[in-house]
């Protein structure tokens, strides 16, 4: 007389487990890339918008910096979002120079990327990147 298997073996679940364990050890890390990659591609893209926005008030005006009211509110220049905070620094009339940084309780602390920065000029640039990060790589979608 045979019994019928009505469950898994232990050794079956340990198996089971096993492979769960390892798919996820090699899919999270790349999952929290992918994350961390469109969180540069939108700050990248804020900056790109707020540099235009700063450009264009340029354009009517001749100037960066002599704005009447709060700058942020007429120029458009965006505090930033959840993972990054944007600081402009318009002292001088004819430049401008926007940094973002990583907030520090955010998933971007630490990023290789480090902190994004763009001028008048256009020349996109980050500070205290990490590893094998490189500036077009960051900058780009």
């Amino acid at each position: 007389m045979h019994r019928q298997s009505k469950g898994l073996t232990l050794i079956e679940l340990i198996i089971v487990v096993a492979i769960v364990g390892i798919l996820s050890a090699v899919a999270y890390p790349s999952y929290t890339e992918y994350v961390k990659k469109t969180h540069r591609a939108e700050i990248a893209g804020l900056l790109s918008e707020t540099a235009q926005h700063l450009e264009r008030f340029y354009s009517r005006n001749g100037q960066y910096s002599d704005v009447p009211g709060p700058p942020a509110v007429t120029l458009g220049v965006s505090a930033g979002n959840a993972f990054y905070a944007v600081v402009a620094d318009r002292t001088n009339a004819q430049a401008f120079t926007l940094t973002a940084t990583p907030i520090g309780t955010a998933m971007m602390k630490g990023d290789k990327c480090g902190s994004f920065v763009i001028d008048n000029t256009g020349k996109r640039d980050n500070l205290n990147m990490a590893g094998e990060a490189i500036a077009l790589l960051c900058w780009s979608r």
